[in-house]
């Protein structure tokens, strides 16, 4: 039963709530059988449940229908639950348990008991800690439709990504992404050039090689491509192994939703102001769910390859500047697969895209009109046919019967 305490229209965090924190996934455990070939056990993935009763050092104070309330750094839900078969010598992967506690990541910014951010409904979880770090990597509190604790529709994208990234940080100790050391000799050389010069333009031409060639290499990186499914916030929130994933050098964030729909024109540099169709919405810029592109702008690399593929689709279907953000969600989650070949479920990308456009804070539904905001370059006859194929196997898929197309 919820009890209709609210922080920035989301429902406080509490001892007396109903509320889940469900599958933070994956909790990788080491599970019987121990043989010879592993004697540790076999590293399984589960999918684990925390609940609001089990808050623990909460609010001494200020009680919500009679019970304490979660609060940043100090409350945590007592146990995990989901890993229990884990349960060979070492157990857990990083902290050797199971069962662990569940620690929140994100809370209010604004709204304190006790002179403490309180969490709320939705906010990110890890869970299994012995102590911190926990055993998982962060996903959003409660968000049943992006990740539904791996039966969701980005199961097969989040066991990709655990499998790719074994060996990088959150899961082992190595750093996933690439070095950038000939990216930042040529910008280098490039702000040694004056402005307007031709020097200045075969710097400039040096420069967008080289973001190409990230792009190249970080398309053959197993780890990096697997993690183009997982969208991130423009800039993260948090330090050390609180932080929010992002992006690696080189690397910028590209909003799938296009930022421009929800800003008055020409404000995004001073931090964005919102649309007066958007007057109250909690809309925020830099937590706005992204794709990590190569290149710093919208004509470099693949960062300018979303921004054409996006724009074509949009002169298209947005002729006159607005479509619904049903349509703009799966404009933006076709791109990525038309732009960097990952194979990432649609519905997975468009899940994550509903489930920060849709919360109660930002409030923006399906059937929304946005203006379309293409930007970049919006003419491409590759883009155009891709979308051609797009929609020819759009319609195979939805009249599989039909065989006069």
């Amino acid at each position: 039963m919820a009890n209709e305490v609210y922080a920035n229209n989301r429902e406080i965090s509490c001892k007396s709530a109903s509320g889940k924190s469900i599958a933070a996934f994956p909790d990788v455990c080491f599970t019987p059988p121990q043989t010879p070939p592993m004697p540790m056990g076999i590293p399984i993935p589960y999918p684990n449940t925390g609940l609001s009763s089990d808050t623990t050092k909460g609010t001494r104070t200020i009680r919500i229908t009679r019970k304490e309330v979660m609060l940043k750094n100090k409350s945590y839900y007592k146990t995990s639950y989901g890993d229990e078969p884990g349960c060979a010598p070492k157990k857990g992967i990083l902290t050797g348990k199971i069962k662990g506690k569940v620690y929140f990541t994100s809370w209010s910014m604004d709204v304190k008991f006790e002179g403490k951010n309180v969490v709320r409904h939705m906010d990110l979880t890890t869970h299994n800690h012995g102590s911190m770090p926990g055993n998982t990597p962060p996903w959003p509190y409660l968000d049943k439709n992006a990740m539904g604790g791996g039966e969701g529709p980005c199961k097969e994208d989040v066991a990709k990504e655990k499998d790719a990234c074994a060996a990088y940080i959150p899961y082992g100790d190595q750093d996933p992404c690439p070095p950038t050391t000939e990216l930042a000799r040529v910008k280098k050389l490039r702000s040694l050039a004056a402005k307007g010069s031709p020097a200045r333009d075969q710097a400039n031409a040096k420069v967008k090689s080289a973001y190409e060639k990230l792009a190249t290499k970080n398309q053959a990186n197993k780890c990096l491509q697997a993690r183009r499914c997982r969208l991130v916030p423009y800039k993260p929130k948090g330090r050390g192994k609180n932080r929010q994933p992002g992006c690696c050098p080189g690397q910028t964030g590209h909003h799938l939703i296009e930022a421009s729909a929800f800003l008055e024109p020409g404000t995004r540099k001073e931090g964005g102001s919102l649309r007066a169709q958007f007057a109250n919405s909690k809309y925020d810029l830099d937590q706005a769910p992204c794709v990590c592109a190569e290149g710093p702008d919208n004509t470099t690399a693949t960062h300018g390859l979303m921004h054409t593929y996006q724009g074509v689709r949009a002169k298209k279907l947005a002729p006159d500047g607005v479509w619904t953000l049903r349509q703009a969600t799966e404009c933006g989650a076709a791109s990525v697969n038309m732009v960097f070949q990952g194979g990432c479920n649609e519905k997975c990308l468009q899940a994550q895209l509903h489930a920060y456009h849709g919360n109660a804070d930002v409030g923006v539904g399906p059937a929304t009109k946005i203006p379309s905001s293409p930007s970049g370059k919006t003419e491409s006859t590759v883009a155009e046919k891709a979308w051609q194929q797009y929609d020819k196997g759009k319609r195979i898929l939805e009249n599989p019967g039909d065989i006069s197309r």
